[in-house]
């Protein structure tokens, strides 16, 4: 067989070392633009073609060849027909060199056998002319300059017509397709074993038949009645699957594992629309086959609906990164139904793998816009907050909720609108679908930016009894409920309990769109210190509305409310401990500490601070936009290197982020020179460079970094090779040592 080697390699995400793959174990051939599927019924269904497009554009960046199918039923390459069949098979010969002419295919994937039988016993003469027919393919693709993958009929199940009396034995006087030989499938295997063998004729040959055989035999160990074929020549859903996991392990992809009915839905309509419009344009002699729409309007079509699968991609993408475990997933369509949520929403769960039991919700709320959704998809992935979780052993959530044009914000981030409804829906079915079913009963931290504030400070009335702490970043709606810009919000005891942060940015002071965040977050925190609420104005002198380096105050004021407030691991009560206000320290907002604890007249313009470590941070924060951090970060662990045949050495390692100032990027040494740095160009846009670039959300942006890179062997010395940590303030940790792991 020949080898094709992957040439775009960062194609797919997922074809590296944890799966044991590399570019040169890869066999896709990468540097194909158009790829022409032929076949019968089977390929005309197209399921398993959908599902390879789901993984092949899940685990890139949108550089996925264009899958074509011209699959056509009843199809052979014979030209043979049963007698008994309505009206003669279509030949794929008839129309291939036009298919090839009007494709114009890179690659040509075909797939012919199960008809080609005519579903009679083995007969020499009509192998013969499956033989003729596989070949004149062969030659027809080689003469049009594509390569060519030849695919064996999948295997036939004479178990559910058997069951209904429908398969007749050897001697009949004639079978059909309604008629099967019973022991069919043994024809297929003949035409099999006879396709792997022209391995070196073509680029691959791929055995769909063992493997649908197989599957088969095992499930029937559990259930003897067990079928994938239910007339034991069209597979169905499950069937489908089976194929596309049989391909995409001949090309060396694996799967992601990712299962989101939206998207099957989407790629499969688009596929079908194509379908039908190109076997159309095409042509063909097979009666009964719908006339498709020309290929300029199923383009335009395909174009609206790749749209929407882009949308999904950007919030299923996410899920791949297995860095530190599981995230899980959940998505919930739009409901029609009165008070119900009326827009779609993404929630991932990212729980530390070392925690048995879950001791809160650590919430990340993006904001308004079809971009703040997009952004929240990654929330979960953050490595410098999955440190917070991990400390207290809680879970990170991130969500996505609808966001497109013509989508109102107001009906998710007023909570009132279903949205907090189906928060807590999301944790109840993530308490059942995780193995940890106290998550549907433990607290919550909510930070949230803009729209994102303005529902934490709704669910901060709704459900206090619920929350540790509120972050609200440059949003809030307080000051549209007591203006009457929106329904109006009875705030009970309990909330004013509830330790709050907001965090304006001081460049929305007086701005003609945002000022709102700035004047907002000001008149709440003064109405709630006036009911002497533990509430700190921390706003961000270097930001307007986006969030800056904010997490290096947030996430130390979460640690110390979790620490004020968790009840005990083993408490059997989910009741938060009381914040103690005589115990509290207090400011002005310019930074000024007091002497005393304010009087109630001086309330509104004074600060509560937990203690005098987060007061530090509170100062340095509102003076400077940051917060400075003066340990190292912790030192990589697992390096590890693998050297190809191709002369490529690859270097990879595990890190977990500074917990003050998280990762910045890495360094590879060889004695004092430096090899190599991750990133190579940092980004700062929105605060300190980080290794997961951070988005105007807070979160970290897509594509998501993986710890690994690749350098020329013939580059490097003999020389030990180390790894470093560099935070975001510069510090760099202690060097560890890569350790050579394999050489292929």
């Amino acid at each position: 067989m020949k080898r094709l080697i992957l040439i775009a390699f960062a194609l797919f995400g997922l074809i590296n070392h944890s799966d044991g793959l590399s570019a040169d174990d890869s066999k896709f051939p990468g540097d194909a633009k158009r790829v022409l599927f032929l076949g019968d019924s089977i390929t005309h269904a197209g399921e398993f073609i959908s599902i390879i497009e789901k993984e092949l554009l899940l685990q890139s960046n949108g550089n996925v060849p264009e899958l074509i199918n011209l699959g056509l039923p009843s199809e052979t390459c014979t030209g043979l027909s049963e007698p008994d069949h309505p009206f003669p098979r279509p030949n794929v010969h008839e129309r291939i060199d036009r298919a090839l002419a009007m494709v114009n295919p890179d690659l040509v994937i075909a797939c012919y056998g199960m008809n080609d039988g005519i579903y009679y016993p083995f007969s020499e003469e009509r192998f013969h002319k499956y033989q003729q027919g596989i070949r004149e393919i062969i030659r027809k693709v080689n003469a049009s300059g594509a390569k060519l993958i030849l695919m064996t009929p999948p295997a036939f199940d004479p178990l559910p017509l058997k069951e209904k009396g429908k398969l007749l034995p050897a001697g009949a006087e004639k079978y059909a397709w309604h008629s099967i030989y019973e022991d069919y499938d043994t024809v297929l295997k003949k035409y099999s074993a006879w396709l792997v063998t022209l391995d070196g004729e073509v680029e691959m040959v791929i055995d769909l038949h063992t493997p649908v055989s197989d599957y088969v035999a095992r499930q029937r160990k559990e259930n003897p009645t067990f079928t994938m074929s239910p007339d034991g020549v069209h597979v169905n859903n499950e069937g489908h699957a089976v194929l596309a996991s049989a391909i995409l392990s001949a090309w060396g992809i694996p799967e992601s594992g990712i299962s989101d009915q939206r998207l099957d839905e989407l790629i499969g309509k688009r596929q079908a629309i194509l379908h039908a419009a190109w076997v159309t344009h095409v042509g063909h002699l097979r009666p009964g086959v719908k006339e498709g729409l020309s290929l300029e309007k199923a383009n335009a079509v395909a174009t609206e609906l790749q749209q929407q699968i882009d949308d999904r991609l950007i919030r299923l993408r996410p899920l791949l990164d297995r860095n530190q475990g599981k995230i899980h997933h959940l998505f919930y369509p739009a409901s029609k139904e009165k008070g119900e949520l009326s827009l779609t929403a993404d929630f991932y769960l990212w729980i530390p793998p070392e925690t048995t039991h879950v001791r809160g919700i650590i919430v990340h709320q993006h904001g308004c816009g079809d971009g703040a959704s997009k952004g929240g998809a990654t929330a979960a992935n953050d490595l410098h907050w999955r440190e917070l979780a991990k400390k207290w052993d809680c879970a990170l959530l991130g969500t996505s909720i609808e966001g497109r044009q013509g989508t109102n914000c107001r009906d998710w981030c007023d909570a009132r609108n279903g949205s907090a409804d189906r928060f807590v829906q999301a944790l109840g079915d993530f308490s059942k679908t995780t193995g940890h079913p106290e998550i549907a009963e433990v607290p919550w931290c909510l930070w949230g930016h803009s729209g994102g504030g303005f529902w934490a400070s709704i669910m901060q009335a709704l459900y206090p009894e619920r929350i540790v702490a509120i972050w609200l970043q440059s949003g809030q709606a307080h000051s549209r409920w007591t203006s009457g810009e929106i329904p109006s919000l009875e705030v009970p005891g309990a909330a004013y309990g509830i330790p709050v942060v907001a965090c304006p940015g001081f460049k929305e002071k007086g701005d003609k769109r945002f000022r709102v965040a700035w004047d907002g977050c000001l008149a709440m925190f003064k109405a709630f210190r006036q009911q002497n609420a533990p509430f700190i104005f921390a706003p961000d002198p270097l930001t307007g509305h986006e969030c800056g380096d904010s997490r290096y105050l947030a996430i130390p004021f979460f640690d110390t409310c979790l620490s004020l407030r968790l009840p005990d691991p083993d408490a059997k009560s989910q009741k938060l401990k009381a914040i103690d206000m005589n115990k509290g320290l207090f400011a002005t907002i310019d930074g000024k500490m007091l002497a005393s604890n304010p009087t109630e007249s001086q309330r509104e313009e004074t600060v509560w601070l937990p203690n005098a470590e987060f007061a530090e941070a509170w100062r340095e924060f509102i003076d400077k936009g940051s917060v400075s951090d003066k340990t190292p970060p912790p030192v990589p662990t697992n390096a590890r290197l693998e050297k190809s045949e191709a002369g490529i050495t690859r270097i990879e390692w595990d890190a977990i982020a500074d917990f003050e100032s998280g990762i910045a990027g890495f360094k590879v040494m060889q004695g004092d020179r430096v090899i190599a740095e991750k990133p190579e160009n940092p980004k700062k846009r929105f605060g300190r460079p980080l290794f997961q670039s951070m988005s105007y959300h807070d979160t970290p942006e897509q594509p998501l970094p993986e710890m690994h890179l690749e350098l020329d062997s013939d580059e490097l010395s003999d020389e030990p090779i180390t790894v470093i940590t560099v935070n975001s303030v510069g510090l760099e940790s202690k060097p560890v040592r890569v350790k050579e792991s394999d050489v292929r």
